[in-house]
């Protein structure tokens, strides 16, 4: 629990009140809690300076009593040269060591140590990149580890869990609890109008992920009493790349005259080779197939569309999980109207420079520029705008 979740309340004079539920866990200081408890008593790495051990307990969660011996354990006496000055400050290092030497015998240590710079750039990773322990530990096979230790995947999963690293909790990362594998599921009558588009009738080639340009959409809207903003997401099932564009409604219209912009930008062909294919659900917005079929220039067929049945999300599965993934930067209930496009196109940008386990650590961008072979050019709407 940290400062972000205390309650402001109103006093009698209207001035702020800090008020914090009392939290109690009976659980042994982790490196990483000390490492926060010493940048709170010490006011350092953009911390609130918090010298109350009341107010620190709950802040971390803890006791009282508990606090107040964990900072009696880590008292050091600062020294300026060879001068004593008299300042006590806790010190997350010095009371670690007192912990492991007391607790001698109960099994080796651990190999993540003391490795701040280690700790920090992890932190750092997950709290402002949002990457998962995987696409951590890729980030630093590329561009180089940040110390001389060396971890798998799975130990970085521990450590978060054990709470070895500060200031990040299993609740920080991107996808929780475990992942359903799709079950095929017996063929439901489509609706009439879609009949003739159902997935059962899509090609192997596109079921199997064996082709490039092949796509999954959907639109992911405002909430309850908020404007007719939405967001149409479009998400390749080879490459994993994505497209999200704001549109001003769920209408027909807005849905065809995006898929018009889009064509425009890069032509009639590029577009062709770029979306052969287009698999949605049976929303309204996508009911104008042929328009969303027809070239804007040239009024020739520019893709194909296949619809899902309905109630089956799971036959979009790769788009349904990217959108999961865009609320976490855009949760529920958000009026996607007041969102501006430079913050959608940061999302998309992200996301599409995401390493991805499923494409053995590349980046979606690149899989898609691999994929497509020579001579293709990224499109306007998909290069990355850092």
């Amino acid at each position: 629990m940290g400062l972000a979740e205390l309650k402001a309340t109103e006093g009698a004079m209207g001035r702020k009140k800090l008020t914090i539920e009392p939290v109690c866990k009976h659980t042994h200081f982790t490196w990483g809690e000390r490492l926060t408890l010493q940048y709170y008593y010490t006011g350092t790495n953009k911390y609130q300076k918090i010298r109350s051990p009341t107010l620190l307990g709950r802040v971390l969660g803890k006791h009282e009593r508990t606090i107040r011996r964990e900072l009696q354990r880590g008292m050091v006496l600062h020294e300026r040269g060879d001068v004593p000055f008299e300042q006590w400050d806790y010190n997350a290092e010095y009371a670690q060591n007192d912990a492991e030497r007391k607790s001698g015998g109960k099994g080796p240590d651990l190999k993540l140590g003391k490795d701040w710079a280690f700790v920090r750039q992890v932190s750092r990773l997950i709290k402002e990149r949002h990457y998962s322990p995987y696409a951590i530990i890729q980030h630093f096979h590329t561009t180089g580890w940040p110390s001389t230790m060396r971890i798998c995947e799975k130990t970085l999963y521990n450590y978060i869990a054990a709470g070895d690293i500060t200031d990040v909790s299993e609740r920080d990362l991107l996808l929780q609890g475990r992942r359903r594998t799709p079950r095929e599921r017996p063929a439901r009558h489509s609706r009439a109008a879609n009949a003739a588009r159902s997935i059962d009738k899509r090609p192997a080639g596109i079921n199997d992920r064996s082709q490039i340009g092949h796509w999954e959409m959907d639109t992911v809207y405002s909430g309850k009493e908020c404007s007719p903003g939405c967001l149409l997401t479009l998400t390749e099932r080879k490459s994993r790349v994505e497209i999200t564009r704001k549109l001003p409604d769920r209408t027909a219209a807005s849905m065809n005259a995006a898929f018009d912009a889009m064509e425009r930008q890069i032509g009639h062909r590029r577009f062709c080779r770029l979306f052969k294919s287009i698999t949605a659900d049976n929303g309204g917005e996508f009911s104008d197939v042929q328009t969303l079929e027809r070239s804007a220039l040239c009024s020739q067929p520019r893709t194909r569309l296949y619809f899902a049945h309905p109630y089956c999300s799971s036959e979009r599965g790769t788009n349904e999980n990217h959108n999961g993934i865009l609320r976490r930067f855009i949760p529920k209930a958000s009026d996607i109207g007041l969102i501006n496009k430079k913050a959608v196109r940061e999302t998309q940008d992200w996301m599409n420079n995401y390493p991805r386990k499923i494409l053995k650590g590349l980046v979606p961008l690149v899989e898609l520029v691999n994929e497509m072979g020579e001579g293709f050019i990224i499109p306007p709407f998909l290069e990355l705008t850092e």
